[in-house]
């Protein structure tokens, strides 16, 4: 088996409506499909961000630390956090400056952890 990429990364949620407001209008990332309410797809460069909703998604437990976390690529990470803490987003953790990017971590309304990343270099993906 040889592995190209990965194409999806999919989150499970609780409440779709709740969940597309907090990805489409505070995230303001861009729904590309939507399948009836139950799997939606946002484009996020090269890869894709799904939703997946009852009764085919499970969201994170209460105190849900472990699994997978998407890493979105941000031009301007102080206007960012900035943007999202106006929107009443919580950070959970940094903002943290490496030798390499500027990093921090918020949550969906879910309790899905998002990395907000930009690398010092400029570039992404």
């Amino acid at each position: 088996m040889k592995v190209r990429a990965v194409d999806f990364v999919s989150y499970g949620v609780a409440n779709m409506d709740k969940a597309l407001a907090f990805y489409r209008d505070i995230l303001g990332l861009k729904v590309e499909m939507n399948h009836e309410g139950r799997w939606v797809e946002f484009s996020v460069g090269a890869m894709t961000l799904a939703l997946i909703g009852p009764p085919w998604g499970t969201p994170p437990q209460p105190g849900y630390q472990g699994g997978g976390t998407v890493a979105l690529a941000v031009e301007d990470m102080q206007a960012s956090l900035e943007d999202l803490k106006a929107k009443g987003v919580a950070i959970l953790d940094g903002p943290h400056d490496t030798p390499v990017c500027h990093m921090a971590q918020i949550a969906d309304p879910d309790g899905n952890r998002l990395w907000l990343h930009q690398r010092k270099d400029g570039t992404c993906g």
